[in-house]
């Protein structure tokens, strides 16, 4: 395929992979320690100041920004 016949997205892709062939991923042997797991689950299983999609869409109208 010529670069000429690619869409911006294919293009993007292909350099991005280019680079990662290159480089490699520089997070590939990294892994999450204990504690950042820990915290994680905490931000992830607490609720407070959370709100749905439909609540957050509620709150833009309700200030005209939407």
């Amino acid at each position: 395929m010529k670069v000429a016949d690619m869409t911006v997205e294919d293009l993007r892709f292909f350099v991005e992979q280019t680079f990662l062939d290159l480089i490699g991923d520089p997070d590939a042997n990294l892994e999450l320690n204990e504690d950042f797991i820990s915290r994680l689950i905490e931000s992830i299983d607490d609720k407070a100041g959370r709100m749905t999609h439909e609540e957050f869409l509620d709150e833009l109208k309700k200030d005209s920004l939407v």
